[in-house]
């Protein structure tokens, strides 16, 4: 078990003294080690030519499915414009707000992970700290996909007004 996957177990254990949720973004390999804790939920990212994730039973899991492409980059390679097809939409963003609104008091820590861990989860992750103020590591999660936090947000600048999840 690497020592960040440690670091963030022991968090998960503890829930912030503010009541603030916290947000974390981890590779499909680590979510699969977690252990299931009530006070965690977790959203799932898998691209869509791969299985879902092996993450046993939690009791409040979203699974979404796109491929990781920075859709709003004028520059697309060509094998990013193929992806094209399945990125992130609009329906999945409020998928994700709606699932995060409708967590229970008792959820202190929302787990995303995709299949690396860098780029779809860190997006969400980094939207769910702006929307909602979620407590999130910031310096983790400086490879989002920025597309995924465009749309996340919903307005195009990141300058939603936030509204605080509490437990």
């Amino acid at each position: 078990m690497t020592r960040r996957l440690q670091d963030i177990i022991g968090k998960l254990y503890k829930s912030p003294a503010d009541g603030t949720r916290q947000v974390f973004a981890l590779s499909r390999a680590d979510a699969e080690k977690l252990p299931q804790l009530p006070a965690v939920a977790l959203i799932s990212i898998t691209a869509p030519e791969r299985p879902q994730a092996n993450i046993g039973s939690f009791a409040h899991v979203l699974r979404l499915s796109f491929a990781d492409v920075d859709f709003l980059n004028p520059n697309l390679s060509a094998r990013a414009q193929e992806k094209l097809i399945h990125a992130f939409t609009k329906d999945q963003a409020q998928a994700v707000r709606t699932f995060v609104e409708g967590l229970p008091h008792e959820i202190t820590s929302v787990v995303v992970h995709c299949e690396g861990g860098y780029s779809r989860s860190c997006a969400i992750a980094v939207a769910l700290h702006r929307l909602y103020g979620f407590r999130a590591e910031l310096r983790h999660l400086s490879q989002a996909n920025s597309s995924i936090i465009h749309v996340m947000m919903g307005d195009g600048h990141g300058q939603h007004e936030c509204k605080r999840a509490r437990r």
